[in-house]
C-alpha cells in the first residue's frame, strides 16, 4: 500500500492482516497528523525537511517496491507536484508486481478538471480564491493533466473510496476502470463511544481547521458568528486544526456536533470518527453518496456550500439538542454496520482476486493467440 493522508490506509492494512494476508504500507507521516507506516516516505521538523525527503525517499526506496501481488498507490501525487516522477515511479511498480491499482482519494487532475462538470458543486473555485489567494490550483496545467492520463496506462483498476472520486474519473473517461466505490473502513473498536450529553448547558459546535477555501470554513464561521450572537447562552462554536491525528479525535471527544466539509457529497475520515464516537456530524450526506450503502442516507444533517442553509441547520440542531443522545446511537450503528474494517477488506480482496483471475486469463489467451 502506497500512501496515506486520513488514516484510510493504516485501517484497511490492520483488517487485510487480521484476514491472514501480508501488507506494507510505505507513506509519508502526512506532517502534522504524523500517521504510522512501514516505509516512511516524508517526515520532518520543518514543512520544508518532509517535502525534501517527500521528492527523495520514494525513489531512494526503490529496491522495497518489487515483488508484490497487489500494489494499492492512493494517490496519483505519491512525490509531490512532479508528474514525471510519478510516472517513472508507477511505470516501475508495474513492471515489478503484480496487480496495480488506485485508490480515488484526494485531489488530483481529473478532480480538479472534471468536478465543476461531473457534480454540482466544487471545492476547487473557493479552494483557488481562497486558500491560494486567486492562483490556479497547479493541477490544473495541461502537462499534470496530460501526465494522469498517460499514468492510467499503468493501473488496472480505480477503487473509489467516496461517490466524488468515481464521478470524477468516470468523467475523464475511465468508467471501465473505475469500480464500484467501497466505504472507508473504520475500526470502532478502538474509538470510544460515548453518550452526547450537553455540559453547562451549551451545545458545542466544532469544526476541524484545515483549508479554509476548500472545505468551507469562511462560510462556516459566518454561521457560526450567528449562531453565537443569536443564542448566546446555548452555544459554543469552536474552529481548530493543525493537529497530530491522535489530539485531533481526543478534540472531538469533547464536542457535540461536528461540522466537517460544505463543499463534500460523502462522508470521509473525519465525519466517520466523529460518528464512531457518537457525535452529531453535519457535512457531506447528498443522495449520490448513498452508492455506497446500498440507497441508504447516513444519519447526517447535509451541508451544501449556502451560508444561509448552514445557519439553517445548525439552528435545526439546536432545536433537537434533546435528541442528541438518541442520533449519537445512530451515528454509531451506521458506521459500525456499513464501514466495518472486515467487510470492507473483503470487498477489496473479493475486487483484487477479480482482477488477478482476469489479468492471468488475459495472459492465457494471448499465449494461445502466438
Amino acid at each position: 500500500m502506497l500512501g496515506e493522508y486520513s488514516g484510510l490506509n493504516n485501517e484497511l492494512k490492520l483488517a487485510l492482516i487480521k484476514a491472514g494476508h501480508d501488507v506494507t504500507l510505505a507513506a509519508a507521516c502526512d506532517f502534522f497528523k504524523n500517521f504510522k507506516t512501514d516505509i516512511n516516505l516524508g517526515y520532518g521538523s520543518t514543512i520544508y525537511s518532509y517535502k525534501m525527503r517527500q521528492f527523495l525517499l520514494p525513489l531512494l526506496n526503490l529496491s522495497k517496491f518489487s515483488g508484490f501481488d497487489v500494489v494499492h498507490v492512493i494517490n496519483f501525487y505519491i512525490i509531490p507536484r512532479l508528474p514525471f516522477l510519478n510516472l517513472f515511479l508507477i511505470k516501475f511498480l508495474k513492471e515489478n508486481n503484480g496487480l496495480v491499482t488506485l485508490s480515488g482519494a484526494g485531489d488530483d487532475p481529473f478532480y480538479v478538471k472534471y468536478s465543476e462538470r461531473a457534480m454540482r458543486y466544487s471545492p476547487i473555485p473557493s479552494h483557488e480564491l481562497i486558500d491560494r489567494q486567486g492562483r490556479p490550483y497547479y493541477m490544473r496545467k495541461q502537462a499534470h493533466l496530460d501526465a494522469m492520463h498517460k499514468y492510467m496506462n499503468y493501473i488496472d483498476a480505480v477503487i473509489p473510496i467516496i461517490f466524488e472520486f468515481h464521478a470524477t474519473f468516470c468523467a475523464a473517461g475511465y468508467s471501465e476502470k473505475t469500480l464500484k466505490p467501497i466505504p472507508i473502513p473504520i475500526d470502532t473498536k478502538k474509538i470510544e463511544f460515548s453518550e452526547n450529553r450537553v455540559s453547562n448547558g451549551k451545545v458545542v459546535f466544532f469544526h476541524g481547521l484545515n483549508r479554509r477555501g476548500f472545505k468551507g470554513t469562511f462560510l462556516i464561521e459566518k454561521s457560526f458568528q450567528e449562531l453565537e450572537k443569536k443564542y448566546p447562552k446555548d452555544v459554543e462554536c469552536i474552529i481548530d486544526g493543525n493537529l497530530p491525528f491522535d489530539r485531533y479525535l481526543a478534540l472531538l471527544s469533547i464536542m457535540n456536533v461536528n461540522l466537517d466539509q460544505v463543499f463534500s457529497y460523502s462522508l470521509a475520515m473525519n465525519s466517520l470518527y466523529s460518528m464512531a464516537q457518537g457525535k452529531v456530524v453535519c457535512g457531506g450526506a447528498e443522495q449520490e453518496s448513498t452508492v455506497l450503502y446500498d440507497g441508504v442516507l447516513p444519519p447526517v444533517y447535509n451541508l451544501i456550500p449556502d451560508q444561509a442553509q448552514i445557519t439553517e441547520v445548525l439552528e435545526t440542531v439546536l432545536e433537537r439538542r434533546d435528541q442528541l443522545a438518541s442520533h449519537s446511537e445512530m451515528s454509531r450503528a451506521f458506521v459500525e454496520r456499513y464501514h466495518n474494517p472486515e467487510v470492507v477488506a473483503n470487498l477489496y480482496l473479493k475486487s483484487w482476486l477479480s482482477l488477478l483471475a482476469r489479468k492471468v486469463q488475459l495472459a492465457k489467451d494471448d499465449k494461445g493467440d502466438q
